[in-house]
């Protein structure tokens, strides 16, 4: 398969599973393809492509050697391991349990991209991909050892070069928090004021902080947003401090937000029950707030409702495309796929039967 194969303005969504990974493709956003990449009978954690470098395709999964950051060039039918791969050495004592993300750099560096682990570390290619090299700072920061894991273990699995700055950026790791690096990686410096952690002592310490998911917006570089294990959050200060934007949502937990692109104040989160990780009140529901966290609606129109629905959304679930208006989609847990082409005012499922849904993200082709 060759980008040929797509004509422009093609829909595709990289749709990592449990056992596999798979495209899903449209070029209206009515009517949707399910293709089968190569990478399959295997659990992908996440896969993103890379429009800088003619849409190359990145996907972690796990093979008999652990886990492994792939490439494709030709949309998935055939993969290929970097020259350098991502392995901690020996004398570091550290296991490799998961490849969580690869994010591309920004768009003036255009073979530049970033991965982040399980253990907690972040990865650096300048060569699309080739070899990759850890960050040292972020390694040697004085509190590593004391770090400790969240739930699904210590993930670092957002990764927010600033658009604006090339030597600042944000991570955040789960159970860690958010860190920033204003020397281009050199050192860490946490950016956890006012989160809420009611498992932590009192006063708070600078970490120990669950957040699930991190974000950027696309022209306001100091505006963060961020998912947490309790509660939605903004700041309008690079994570100086955050502000609670929970609000009106009826739950604190919850794992994925995304953003519309074009209208960066509209935000998109799917919050659940705490203990059961899946819907409130026997419906499934996408939130959406218009004036960024400010105050949320329930988006239900075409979604499952009713006893016995159970449904949640991993942290890397739910993604947005470039159209406007945009399009929104939601991989469940339970191996469904939703899609919304008018800002989530109604869905269709477009997707059934699939393996437990990890990971989407969107792709428009230019």
């Amino acid at each position: 398969m060759s980008i040929s194969t797509y004509p422009k303005g093609t829909v595709v969504l990289a749709v990592s599973t449990a056992s596999g990974l798979f495209l899903v493709t449209s070029q209206d956003r009515v009517t949707w393809r399910i293709e089968e990449t190569a990478l399959q009978n295997t659990s992908v954690y996440y896969s993103a492509f890379d429009p800088r470098n003619n849409y190359r395709l990145f996907a972690s999964d796990k093979d008999a050697s652990g886990p492994v950051l792939r490439y494709s060039d030709d949309f998935g039918q055939s993969w290929q391991e970097p020259k350098q791969g991502i392995r901690f050495s020996p004398e570091s004592g550290l296991k490799l349990a998961n490849i969580w993300m690869v994010e591309p750099g920004r768009a003036n560096e255009p073979e530049t991209l970033y991965a982040g682990t399980d253990h907690a570390s972040l990865w650096t290619s300048h060569d699309a991909g080739e070899t990759w090299e850890i960050n040292q700072g972020l390694l040697s920061h004085p509190t590593f050892s004391n770090w400790m894991p969240g739930a699904g273990g210590m993930c670092l699995h957002s990764i927010v070069p600033d658009h604006s700055n090339a030597s600042r950026m944000w991570v955040a790791i789960s159970s860690v928090g958010c860190l920033r690096t204003d020397d281009g990686g050199e050192t860490w410096a946490f950016a956890n004021k006012n989160l809420c952690a009611d498992y932590l002592p009192a006063p708070l310490p600078e970490y120990g902080f669950c957040v699930h998911r991190l974000i950027q917006h696309p022209t306001k570089a100091d505006v963060l947003y961020q998912q947490n294990h309790q509660g939605e959050y903004k700041s309008l200060n690079g994570g100086d401090d955050w502000i609670d934007m929970r609000n009106n949502l009826p739950s604190e937990f919850g794992f994925p937000i995304a953003m519309d692109i074009n209208h960066p104040d509209t935000l998109y989160t799917a919050v659940m029950n705490g203990e059961g990780r899946y819907n409130i009140n026997n419906q499934f529901t996408i939130y959406r707030s218009d004036n960024a966290g400010d105050h949320w609606v329930e988006l239900t129109e075409g979604l499952p409702g009713g006893e016995g629905v159970r449904i949640g959304v991993l942290r890397h679930g739910l993604a947005t495309d470039s159209y406007d208006p945009c399009g929104v989609y939601a991989g469940t847990n339970t191996g469904q796929l939703f899609a919304s082409n008018n800002r989530g005012d109604s869905w269709q499922q477009i997707a059934t039967f699939l393996p437990r849904i990890h990971s989407v993200t969107a792709t428009v082709l230019a």
